[in-house]
């Protein structure tokens, strides 16, 4: 008996059948490159080939796949398929590929994303000793499938695809799952020896009728558990297969030391990571390159995309696109964070809060109602209630440089390009136009320089209110706040 943990021979290569035009799932899009829990279903297919030890590995395409070759790049080489006449003529146009540098072939499916690669390994190692290996499972429904069939001392006759079964055929219920291993010199010799079915298409499963026929020794390996076979062909077999995959999402995670309060709620892509003593709450969808550090609190009914966040963070009710935060940073709730946010330790965003393409240093508050766009705020800064960077002059962004410990009153407007310096401020509903030297309070409709801006000492009281006196006669500069 091979043991399934035996070093693999390192001359293995393997093919991926994806040329199948995927009518059921009636879409514009190839069938494999359909998203399954944050990525298109045959990279799952991909990542299970190269983690079983496959060390080369062609995609078979149809013409003008241009978008499947996009989405894989250099990971993989290409065979084309011009005209689909089925499984075994794919595997011929990605034979000459392969061989004979490859002493083994993997061939495997497209569109199975469940297949994992502990068992392709195991079905590797049961190659050792056959021709040909196969992967099988016991279904109560095997329509669909190709029948497995044997003889009355069990050896593997041939598999016998759905639309040809009759009689006895039809109700065998282990069923070939479509995961192939290959002698290669065997199969480049029979491959030519294919002839078409009735359909006109030359099944590659015929092959294993051909090595009975020789006396080859096949292996068949069951699957411990058959949803791993299931093949997506249509939006329904999709669903499924999305809450399969996210299921083991959900699992790793909290197997790896994550907290999920309601894992039946929360929705992590296979593409995230989220660290230790990380609490997720009901509601939250962490997606795309999404990066969680440790001992966090995200959610609840909050979203995470292509994020970055830092230990020790708190986001609650919000959406994050894109952001960048470090650690013990405070989101929300009912703020959102566009591409191009980057918050630096101990910063504080309350709710209804937005920032877009600006970096917030060290300690900046921005607690309510406010919109940052297309600036740079210093350490310590206090963005008051209603504050808006006025970024867009209707042709162009321009920015805002805001200093460290600058005050912002309620219902300022920074009109870019504006400048504010160290330690400056605005009174309650400044229109700022000009830039603020350092030190100095500007206040007013549009605001002008009214005296020295008074600090108060940690402790002490806060300062008087601040007269704005008659509001000027001359015009504002133009600009609106960036949706």
């Amino acid at each position: 008996m091979t043991d399934a943990t035996e070093p693999l021979s390192p001359r293995l290569g393997a093919v991926i059948l994806a040329a199948g035009q995927g009518t059921r799932m009636r879409s514009q899009l190839p069938k494999v490159l359909h998203p399954l829990a944050g990525q298109p279903m045959i990279v799952y297919v991909l990542e299970a080939a190269e983690a079983a030890g496959a060390g080369d590995l062609v995609v078979v395409v149809g013409p003008g796949a241009d978008q499947v070759r996009a989405v894989l790049g250099t990971r993989a080489r290409y065979a084309t398929q011009e005209v689909p006449l089925g499984t075994g003529h794919a595997v011929l146009q990605a034979y000459p590929l392969l061989a004979p540098a490859c002493e083994r072939l993997l061939v495997l499916y497209g569109d199975t994303p469940l297949l994992t690669a502990d068992s392709l390994r195991t079905l590797l190692a049961a190659s050792r000793e056959a021709t040909i290996a196969l992967l099988t499972a016991e279904v109560d429904a095997p329509q669909a499938y190709g029948r497995i069939v044997r003889d009355a001392a069990g050896r593997v006759l041939r598999v016998v695809e759905e639309v040809d079964a009759a009689g006895a055929e039809r109700g065998i219920r282990e069923v070939n799952v479509g995961a192939y291993v290959f002698d290669t010199a065997w199969l480049g010799a029979h491959l030519p020896q294919l002839r078409p079915s009735r359909s006109g298409e030359y099944y590659l499963t015929d092959l294993v009728a051909l090595a009975a026929a020789e006396g080859q020794a096949i292996a068949t390996v069951p699957l411990a558990d058959p949803v791993e076979g299931l093949g997506v062909n249509d939006r329904c077999q999709l669903a499924r297969a999305e809450a399969v995959l996210r299921g083991r999402v959900r699992e790793r995670l909290m197997r790896a030391g994550v907290t999920l309060i309601d894992p039946a709620s929360t929705f992590v892509d296979a593409t995230v990571e989220v660290g230790v003593d990380t609490v997720l709450y009901p509601h939250t969808f962490l997606q795309g390159r999404t990066r969680v550090g440790a001992r966090c609190e995200i959610g609840p009914s909050t979203q995470l995309v292509d994020t970055e966040v830092g230990d020790a963070c708190r986001i609650v009710w919000s959406v994050l696109e894109g952001a960048v935060l470090s650690e013990n940073v405070q989101v929300g709730p009912f703020a959102h964070l566009r591409p191009g946010a980057r918050l630096a330790r101990g910063v504080v965003i309350g709710n209804y809060a937005e920032v877009k393409n600006s970096i917030l240093h060290e300690d900046v508050q921005q607690h309510h109602f406010s919109y940052i766009g297309d600036a740079e705020v210093g350490r310590g800064t206090n963005i008051g209630a209603g504050t808006i960077t006025c970024n867009y002059d209707g042709q162009q962004k321009h920015r805002t440089e805001i200093g460290p410990e600058v005050f912002l009153g309620s219902d300022t407007l920074l009109v870019a390009p504006v400048r504010l310096g160290a330690r400056s401020g605005t009174g309650a509903g400044a229109v700022v136009v000009r830039d603020v030297p350092e030190g100095k309070l500007a206040v007013g409709v549009p605001a002008r320089i009214l005296r020295d801006r008074v600090v108060p000492e940690a402790g002490a009281a806060a300062a008087p209110r601040v007269p704005e006196g008659p509001p000027p006669a001359s015009p504002v500069k133009g600009g609106e706040g960036d949706a």
